[in-house]
């Protein structure tokens, strides 16, 4: 059991204004990228205690600093404590910062290379650079095994299909941000990997039995738990069989209070998942849901404008939550005794981790050799699935064939951010790329990929493929050197096994397009 600061703890907590108590429990989200006027005015105003940062926040490893430092001095001279600042930065597809850190594979890449030490390197890598940018809490790692859905595809944000595998890698991935002084995060509890809705754009319901359920998906938390995890994000899924009367885990007292509590023994901090997303705001609105996820055992609460459920017009979304405890607390629906529980836990965590200002000397940092292992990790996990006409190494003057991205992380390299891979690998393999908004089109193309020598046809998401399943048969029908790089995991790939030359890379960085195009050149 880790031993916090209590004492010193409760002694801060009791000099707290009410809001300032409440301001403890909110995860608040800001819009810019330098410290503003307006945002002091919100942070002043709400006695927000922590941040949670998105990409729009990180521009650069400079710019991030600067920004994480004016934060701790608002919300310091604020509340008189420090702030927790938080981030999403799992690797792959959820990267936050993709320019001042190093961008590191997925998990179910590393899952895939079987040696978990690779997953305890990339999570101390990881967790040393944050924390030098003043980032002290990873909403990391994910410990959702890969559900058994008949004919589902792995998810890339899971390390396996099994709770062996998740805890395993998991574990240690958590265990590597822990030793460099980054507080780990499992998510998404009590394991959303049945899930049959994404809880930001639904609701999901799972009617596993409360034997299954243990078995299959909290197994992975508790194990990684026992090993000291110091956080868990709290999903937003119905699960019958743990709550009889249906609530969303978030706001659930048997999953919160009996289960991870009581039944696991777990005392370290609790965090909702975003209480914009619309599994919550959909059906009791955020403000709603922010109360209750408080009183059901939630310690801190997501209610930034962030991510996917970002307001469109960029309305101010997160007072109205805060008022809502307030009110709450007025009206007794939510006891002192809990915000006061959750406040003492927060600030005696603060405690423990000490100084949470970025270093002085962070942009000056030669982090030149986790690049190297993050590239070194990215090529092990990038693999020829079928060569069968021998067409590699790729010659020269190719056609690099992909749909202009959509991928959220996209790539990057420096400053220039690459809209696909196409361009990319058309520069490092010396071949011509045409990027499409939708589908290809053929009455301008069929001369060009007939009298290429290859073609390179890449999909980045597997909801893709289905789409472009047609068009990919087309190219083959036109050009016999035809190969499809996949860039998500192996099954996603299955339903283009017709292309005679397949290459997977589960990622969409940088560094796995750079992988992807040494294989094509035979390196």
């Amino acid at each position: 059991m880790l031993k916090l600061p209590y004492e010193q703890a409760a002694k801060i907590v009791s000099r707290m204004s009410v809001k300032q108590k409440i301001g403890q429990m909110i995860m608040a989200s800001i819009e810019v990228t330098e410290m503003d006027e307006k945002t002091r005015a919100f942070l002043r105003e709400s006695c927000a205690g922590n941040v949670i940062l998105f990409g729009k926040n990180c521009a650069n490893r400079a710019q991030i600093a600067r920004l994480n430092a004016q934060i701790q001095d608002e919300i310091s001279q604020n509340t008189g404590v420090q702030a927790l600042l938080s981030i999403d930065q799992e690797g792959g597809i959820v990267t936050r910062i993709r320019n001042g850190a190093t961008v590191f594979s997925s998990a179910a890449a590393i899952g895939s290379t079987g040696d978990p030490d690779l997953a305890y390197l990339t999570g101390h890598i990881m967790g040393n650079e944050l924390r030098s940018l003043g980032i002290a809490f990873n909403l990391a790692p994910v410990l959702d095994t890969d559900g058994s859905r008949i004919g589902s595809i792995p998810n890339r944000r899971s390390f396996g299909p099994t709770t062996e595998i998740t805890s395993l890698f998991g574990g240690a991935y958590a265990r590597g941000l822990r030793d460099s002084g980054v507080i780990d995060c499992g998510k998404h509890f009590p394991g959303c990997g049945d899930s049959p809705v994404d809880t930001h754009f639904g609701t999901s319901v799972v009617h596993s039995s409360r034997e299954e359920a243990m078995k299959n998906s909290v197994q992975a938390f508790k194990q990684v738990m026992d090993e000291g995890m110091r956080a868990i994000m709290i999903d937003h899924t119905c699960y019958t069989g743990l709550d009889p009367e249906g609530l969303p885990a978030s706001v659930s007292k048997p999953v919160i209070q009996e289960l991870a509590r009581k039944e696991l023994g777990f005392d370290g901090l609790i965090i909702s998942d975003g209480l914009q997303m619309l599994a919550i705001a959909d059906v009791y609105g955020a403000p709603k849901g922010c109360v209750m996820a408080a009183e059901a055992g939630c310690d801190l609460l997501i209610v930034g404008n962030g991510g996917d459920n970002a307001d469109p017009d960029g309305k101010d979304v997160q007072t109205p939550c805060i008022e809502a405890m307030l009110d709450a607390l007025e009206s007794g629906e939510l006891s002192m005794e809990r915000v006061e529980e959750s406040a003492r836990r927060i600030v005696a965590f603060k405690l423990m981790l000490g100084d949470l200002y970025p270093e002085k000397d962070v942009s000056a940092r030669d982090w030149s050799a986790h690049e190297a292992f993050s590239r070194a990790l990215a090529k092990m996990t990038v693999k020829v699935q079928k060569n069968e006409n021998n067409m590699l190494p790729l010659p020269e003057g190719a056609l690099f064939l992909s749909r202009i991205s959509r991928a959220r992380l996209g790539v990057e390299e420096g400053d220039k951010l690459v809209d696909g891979f196409a361009p990319m690998a058309a520069r490092l393999c010396r071949g011509t790329a045409v990027e499409f908004a939708d589908r290809p089109d053929f009455d301008t193309l069929e001369k060009q990929i007939k009298e290429a020598p290859a073609v390179v046809f890449s999909t980045a998401y597997r909801s893709e493929l289905p789409e472009l399943v047609e068009d990919i048969r087309a190219v083959c029908r036109l050009n016999s050197n035809t190969c499809y790089v996949c860039m998500d995991v192996p099954q996603a790939a299955k339903a283009a096994d017709f292309v005679p030359c397949i290459i997977t890379s589960y990622d969409y960085t940088v560094n796995a397009i750079r992988a992807v195009c040494d294989m094509l050149k035979g390196n």
